[in-house]
């Protein structure tokens, strides 16, 4: 069976070294040609376009980090779909929003080409070992099809329902992954300022209730040895937060600690974390606290004169939904607006401009330029 993989990052390459190690016949495509090079040494094909392998392969196996990647290599003109031989089984396990998938499910349907989505969990590490836990979404016939393929590089292989189901689970998991690290971050640095032997916190908490997965990850693989090179970077753990919460929106589930988490990422995103591992979350927390210590909150009162009021109106629910956000964190004091229609008013509590600036710009009022915004710093005198 001929194999095509796009996608030989972190997880693709170990994923499709363990199909050339199963005997299958492996073609490879990725956008740094040094992966490519590798793949090579371990006994696979190179050269090749993603036109030339939909044309030519049994199966396509795709690894990608963002779901415009996956659009843009399914979708585009040069892409599987548009040049997929009739038969041709597409599977994607990258993780995207559902409907993404059934979106690539139906127009792979039209063109006569097969789709499964079959996401996976279990890290770098699991690639490697070929232990990854893979849940599929699409037919089953499909799916006893391509199940081979999948015993090659996973050991709990799950069909789980329709197109779209595999990244239904797949966010799932990874909503409780983002609550589960920020546990995990929050409770190490309690141990730490309270002066508790870290180690025998971490045996104690590793068998009890609180014990988890990510605790003995997190732990034993980055933070005891203080190394926190990208199993899993918190930009892409980010990246799943947004796609698990826009899921719950469009499902009617409030995810109220999912949401706190996310915003979380996003503020270790800006701060610099982006490309470490997951488990940095704890260096983020205690950058947090130490922040606590040094500078006293202040109160920043933001302006947000009008702009455009078609956009306003437009996105009104949106900039209170974020507004009602930042609340739940403990960053909002007041909002409002003024009944003339000249704008919107709304005091931050934050330690420094800096700080309160990178969430006005977050503001979809800012984003979809319906609103300017002025900052300043509020000194707050009560009346008596």
């Amino acid at each position: 069976m001929k194999v095509g993989f796009v996608g030989l990052g972190n997880m693709g390459l170990p994923m499709a070294k363990n199909l050339i190690k199963a005997g299958f016949e492996v073609y490879g495509v990725n956008r740094s040609k040094a992966a490519e090079e590798l793949l090579e040494g371990f006994g696979g094909h190179i050269g090749f376009t993603i036109a030339q392998l939909a044309s030519d392969m049994d199966i396509i196996l795709t690894c990608l980090p963002m779901p415009a990647d996956v659009e843009q290599v399914y979708l585009g003109k040069d892409g599987l779909i548009e040049n997929g031989r009739a038969g041709l089984i597409l599977v994607d396990s990258s993780t995207v929003n559902p409907g993404l998938n059934r979106k690539l499910y139906k127009a792979a349907a039209v063109s006569g080409l097969l789709f499964l989505d079959a996401p996976v969990s279990g890290g770098t590490t699991g690639a490697i070992a070929g232990t990854l836990s893979i849940m599929v979404g699409g037919e089953r016939e499909v799916f006893m099809q391509a199940l081979p393929v999948f015993q090659a590089m996973g050991k709990q292989i799950d069909y789980v329902g329709g197109s779209g189901s595999g990244s239904v689970v797949k966010l799932i998991n990874q909503l409780m992954v983002g609550i589960h690290t920020q546990a995990v971050s929050e409770g190490l640095a309690l141990g730490r300022k309270s002066d508790v032997d870290e180690e025998q916190l971490v045996r104690i908490l590793t068998s009890s209730f609180a014990g988890s997965r990510m605790l003995e990850r997190h732990y034993g693989n980055h933070i005891v040895k203080n190394d926190y090179k990208p199993g899993f970077a918190i930009k892409l753990l980010g990246k799943d937060l947004d796609l698990a919460v826009e899921m719950a929106e469009q499902s009617g589930v409030a995810l109220v600690v999912g949401n706190q988490v996310r915003n979380l990422l996003r503020s270790a995103i800006r701060s610099g974390f982006e490309g470490q591992d997951m488990s940095a979350m704890l260096g983020y927390q205690l950058q947090c606290d130490k922040q606590i210590e040094t500078e006293p909150i202040k109160h920043f009162a933001v302006f947000l004169p009008m702009k455009d009021a078609d956009k306003s109106v437009t996105f009104r629910e949106q900039h209170l939904q974020f507004l009602a956000n930042r609340r739940e964190e403990g960053k909002l004091l007041a909002n409002g607006r003024f009944t003339d229609g000249a704008g919107g008013l709304v005091i931050y509590k934050g330690r420094m401009l800096e700080e309160v600036e990178a969430w006005v710009k977050e503001d979809p009022y800012i984003v979809e330029g319906a609103r300017n915004y002025e900052i300043h710093e509020w000194d707050i005198v009560l009346a008596e």
